[in-house]
C-alpha cells in the first residue's frame, strides 16, 4: 500500500548501483526531493540538481527499523531532506497498520506525513504541537512510530552527512555505592525531574495539575534503590542484559502517560526517550508496574511503571530528553498538548 506526497515530473539520472535504488528505493527518489542526478552514499541518496547537492533521500528501513507499528511491522518510509535539514517530502512505502486499513482512510495518514516537509530536523519537532495530531485522531501508536521513524532516520543521515554534530564523547561509569536520600533530596539533586502538565495547559479550570510527572535513570542505586525499594531494585537489575537501561516513570493527576495504547497494541504511544539522533520508543514488553515510590517523603502516585531502554547505543550518563504527548477528549475532538523535559545525571552519581 503506497502513500505519497510530492511528485514531481523530470528525467532523473541515476549513478550507482540500480539493483540498491530498485530494492531500497521502490519509487522514485524524486518524489521527495526534486533532484536530476542521485548519488549512492552509505545507506543514503545524495540528490543533486544541476550540479549542485540539494539534498539527500533516506529509506527508513536502512536506519530506523527497530521502530516498529501497530502491526508489529515497521513502516517502511522515504524521506527527502535538504542540504539545511528541512525535510523536502515524505512517502510511505509500506504499512500494514489495521487503523488505517479498516478504520481510517489512507487520506489521513497521507494528511499527517504532508506535515513533516519544510519543517528542520536541526530545530527539533514535537508531536502534539509541531505535528498536529487530528489527522490521525484514534491512531496515535501509528502517529508516535512513524514520527519516531521520520525523524530518528533523517537526524541520523543528518549527522552523517555533517549537517548536525553529537557529541562523541562517551560519559562516565554509574557509580554504584549507595546513598540514603529522600525524595526532596533525589529531586534537589537532578537524580529525579520532574514535568508538570497544568490543567490551563489543557483548558481545564482546576487548582490541581493536569499531570505531574517523575522519572530517572534506575541502574544509579542512590536513585533506584531509594525509589523503587531495595527488593524491587534488585529485581529489576537481575532481569537485564548487557547495555540495557532502566527508567522509572510515575505519575499523579488526571492526566495519563502511559495512555491505553499499549493495552491494545503494545506500543506506549505518549512518550519517548531522545539522545542525540536516536529516539527510544517502548512496548509492553519493556514495561513492569510501579504502584509506589519507597522514597521517604515521596507522593502517592496514580500510575507508575520501570521501562527497559534494550538498546546498547543509549548511554545513561549522557544527558538525553523524555517526550511527552497527552490528550483530552472533549466531546467529539480531542485535545493534544506535547512536552519534554531534560536529564542529566550530575557527577555525585558517577565514579
Amino acid at each position: 500500500m503506497t502513500l505519497f506526497i510530492m511528485i514531481f515530473s523530470y528525467s532523473v539520472a541515476y549513478s550507482g548501483s540500480w539493483s540498491y535504488l530498485e530494492h531500497r528505493y521502490e519509487s522514485k527518489p524524486g518524489d521527495v526531493l526534486k533532484a536530476d542526478k542521485f548519488v549512492q552514499k552509505d545507506r543514503y541518496l545524495e540528490g543533486f540538481l544541476s550540479g549542485k547537492l540539494v539534498g539527500y533521500v533516506i529509506n527508513s528501513k536502512d536506519w530506523a527499523s527497530n521502530h516498529v507499528g501497530y502491526s508489529g511491522k515497521h513502516i517502511e518510509t522515504l524521506i527527502g531532506m535538504d542540504t539545511a535539514g528541512n525535510l523536502t517530502g515524505v512517502k510511505v512505502l509500506y504499512h500494514s497498520e489495521p487503523i488505517v486499513l479498516i478504520g481510517l482512510k489512507e487520506d489521513n495518514l497521507n494528511n499527517f506525513i504532508a506535515q513533516y516537509v519544510g519543517k528542520s530536523v536541526i530545530k527539533g519537532l514535537s508531536l502534539g504541537s509541531d505535528i498536529k495530531m487530528d489527522a490521525l485522531t484514534g491512531a496515535t501508536v501509528t502517529a508516535e512510530v512513524e514520527n519516531a521513524i521520520i525523524l530518528e532516520s533523517a537526524k541520523k543521515v543528518a549527522a552523517a552527512a555533517g549537517l548536525i554534530k553529537y557529541s562523541d564523547k562517551k560519559g562516565k561509569k554509574i557509580s554504584q555505592k549507595f546513598e540514603a536520600m529522600g525524595f526532596s533530596e533525589l529531586t534537589a539533586s537532578g537524580g529525579v525531574k520532574n514535568l508538570i502538565i497544568t490543567s490551563k495547559d489543557m483548558g481545564i479550570e482546576s487548582n490541581e495539575a493536569y499531570l505531574d510527572l517523575y522519572f530517572g535513570v534506575v541502574s544509579a542505586p542512590t536513585i533506584g534503590k531509594n525509589i523503587l525499594g531495595e527488593k524491587t531494585f534488585n529485581e529489576v537489575m537481575s532481569t537485564l542484559k548487557a547495555g540495557e537501561t532502566p527508567i522509572f516513570i510515575a505519575s499523579r493527576g488526571q492526566g495519563s502517560f502511559k495512555g491505553s495504547g499499549f493495552v491494545r497494541g503494545g506500543v506506549f504511544e505518549r512518550f519517548s526517550i531522545e539522545q542525540g539522533s536516536r529516539t527510544y520508543v517502548f512496548t509492553d514488553k519493556d514495561y513492569s508496574i510501579l504502584t509506589e515510590l519507597s522514597a521517604k517523603g515521596a507522593p502517592a502516585i496514580k500510575e507508575g511503571g520501570v521501562f527497559i531502554i534494550r538498546a546498547k547505543d543509549f548511554d545513561p550518563t549522557v544527558p538525553f530528553k523524555l517526550k511527552l504527548m497527552v490528550s483530552l477528549r472533549e466531546g467529539a475532538t480531542k485535545k493534544f498538548h506535547a512536552t519534554a523535559a531534560d536529564y542529566a545525571l550530575a557527577d555525585r552519581f558517577m565514579e
